[in-house]
């Protein structure tokens, strides 16, 4: 289950037993901190919760705020040796800025549900000042394809270039937006949903990934043999699949060598190969010539896993989630003590959007990647 599933699900709960709650979101962070802008959680009055901001301290703190009052609000932590939260001396060294929604909360939660239904990247805009208008907490979205939109409240100037921007940029940041003569703060969030994870295969080492991914929040598929035998098209089984990262371990020369043909056809975001490298190119000698130059794009990993030194199906399930995981944020395999700045990608500041808005269609032309 997902984070964002968990959230929701331990949301149902909080409701069942009508406990006083919030949705909190991290909007801002300077410096070190535990999570990056956009981590959420649902905190109840009793100090559970779900989700997360920190290791459990700002949730206790938060928990101690709620007594009753529906106005959503921003608290701001200073995280560094001096700063005692609630008896809990942090010493990061870093600030970190959250907006609090206390629940229920119709508008935040539908936002929440929204994500949840989402198979690709996408922006949510939540304002996070007020102009009179505009409350807190108002929002509006879109997800890559703008076949997918969150209508909720907030209907400024300048909105969906703004929305455009961020899913380009592929980062979360804080703007300003200008409606009528007033300037709001707006928390433009750019979203990933949980990474789809397609196996193939029947064997021990694929039930272990499988079990292994889905505990890690991914979203996972599992194709057998009977499956693949079927003769229906992989593709209209999994019409998403090209979005997906697929890993190919069925143990059969002949079955991995037709799922891997049919999945070149899709492109697919990562294509992981289980075995030695010798058998994946006694595989691709038996395709057709137009595919030589296919073989060599930089979604294939075969052999599949980073070098983890892993030998059983645990530690072989751990080296692929870790490559998947690597490769779908776009880093570098290396170790954070090598790592110079930040851990994570911080939310940036935007200087006044104002009137300014951009065109649906040059996104379309190609005028803004999504990469």
């Amino acid at each position: 289950m997902s984070e964002i599933q968990e959230i929701l699900s331990f949301y149902e709960q909080c409701l069942r037993k009508e406990k006083r709650s919030a949705l909190a979101t991290v909007i801002e962070t300077s410096g070190p901190s535990y999570r990056s802008p956009g981590s959420r959680s649902i905190v109840c009055d009793d100090g559970s919760f779900r989700g997360g901001l920190s290791a459990g301290c700002l949730e206790g703190d938060i928990s101690c705020r709620l007594d009753g009052d529906k106005k959503s609000f921003v608290v701001e932590y200073d995280l560094s040796a001096e700063d005692d939260v609630r008896g809990f001396p942090f010493g990061c060294g870093g600030a970190v800025e959250i907006l609090v929604e206390p629940l229920p909360n119709a508008q935040a939660m539908h936002a929440v549900e929204w994500f949840a239904s989402l198979d690709q990247p996408a922006v949510l805009l939540t304002a996070i000042t007020s102009d009179g208008s505009i409350e807190i907490g108002a929002r509006y979205g879109m997800n890559a394809s703008f076949d997918s939109t969150y209508h909720g409240k907030l209907k400024v100037p300048g909105m969906e270039g703004l929305a455009l921007s961020v899913l380009s940029e592929r980062k979360s940041r804080i703007a300003e937006l200008e409606n009528n003569g007033k300037t709001i703060k707006v928390f433009a969030e750019y979203y990933e949903p949980p990474i789809s994870v397609y196996v193939f295969g029947d064997g021990e080492d694929a039930h272990v990934l499988e079990t292994c991914a889905s505990a890690h929040g991914f979203n996972v598929n599992r194709v057998s043999r009977n499956q693949l035998r079927s003769g229906e098209s992989i593709v209209k089984m999994f019409p998403r699949i090209g979005h997906g990262y697929s890993v190919v371990m069925t143990h059969d020369l002949n079955i991995d060598s037709d799922v891997v043909h049919e999945l070149l056809l899709v492109n697919p975001s990562y294509l992981g190969i289980m075995g030695p490298r010798s058998r994946t190119e006694r595989m691709f000698k038996t395709f057709e010539r137009k595919w030589h130059a296919a073989i060599h794009r930089g979604n294939i990993f075969a052999p599949v896993g980073l070098d983890m030194g892993a030998e059983t199906p645990r530690e072989i399930a751990l080296s692929i989630l870790a490559e998947i995981h690597t490769v779908a944020r776009r880093r570098v395999p290396s170790h954070l003590r090598d790592v110079d700045g930040a851990i994570h990608e911080r939310v940036s500041k935007e200087c006044l959007v104002g009137e300014r808005d951009y065109e649906k269609n040059a996104f379309l032309a190609g005028n803004v990647s999504l990469g």
